[in-house]
C-alpha cells in the first residue's frame, strides 16, 4: 500500500508543484493555515486475492484529498458556493469541448493508470464534494471544502517460495516440543 501512496503523490507533486502547499500520506488531522491548499493521499483499504499457487492480487483503495480554506475563495466569484470553482476545476477540470484538462488530478492519473511492472490503477470510483472542520497545531478550529477522489490501485505480486524443508522441520520442532 504504502508505495502506491507515494507513487500517487509524487506524481501529483510533480504536476502541481508549488500551487499546493503541501503532500502528505494519509488525511492529516492537523493542518496549518499556511500549507493550504494541500493534498493528501490516504489509504481507505486492502484487499488480497489469491490468482493462483504463485501469486496475489492486491487492491488497495485509496483517497485522493484537495483540502482547501473555506475563506480562501470567499466573495471571489459572485453566486457560488465557496471554493466550488477551485475545487471542481483541479479534480476533474474540462475545456469548453468538454476535454479533461492537463493540469487536472483526475487527468494525471488517467495519464499515469500503469504505475509499473504488475501495477496499474484499476478503477476511479467517485470524486466527493465537502464541507470540514479541521484543527491547526495551535487547537483553532476552522472550515474547509474538500474534493476526495476514491481510485484502486492493483498490484500483482509473486509469493515467497517456502522450502518443504524448512516447513517440516518446523512442524517436527514444535511436535517434539509437545
Amino acid at each position: 500500500m504504502y508505495l502506491s501512496l507515494v507513487k500517487i503523490r509524487d506524481l501529483m507533486k510533480t504536476t502541481f508543484g508549488d500551487s499546493i502547499k503541501d503532500y502528505f500520506i494519509d488525511d492529516p488531522s492537523l493542518v496549518p493555515f499556511s500549507e493550504l491548499p494541500c493534498l493528501a493521499v490516504a489509504p481507505i483499504s486492502t484487499d488480497i486475492d489469491v490468482l493462483d499457487t504463485a501469486k496475489d492480487s492486491w487492491t488497495f483503495t485509496i483517497d485522493v484529498i484537495l483540502i482547501m480554506d473555506a475563506k480562501q475563495e470567499l466573495k471571489k466569484f459572485k453566486q457560488e458556493v465557496v471554493g466550488t470553482q477551485y475545487l471542481t476545476e483541479t479534480m476533474e477540470g474540462k475545456t469548453s469541448a468538454g476535454v479533461l484538462r492537463a493540469n487536472t488530478i483526475l487527468y494525471v492519473l488517467r495519464d499515469n493508470l500503469r504505475l509499473g511492472d504488475n501495477w496499474y490503477i484499476n478503477n476511479i470510483a467517485s470524486i466527493d464534494y465537502s464541507l470540514r472542520t479541521r484543527t491547526t497545531e495551535r487547537g483553532e478550529q476552522f472550515v474547509t471544502k474538500e474534493s476526495t477522489l476514491r481510485l484502486s490501485v492493483v498490484r500483482i505480486q509473486n509469493r515467497p517460495l517456502f522450502s518443504s524443508s524448512s516447513s517440516s522441520s518446523s512442524s517436527s520442532s514444535s511436535s517434539s516440543s509437545t
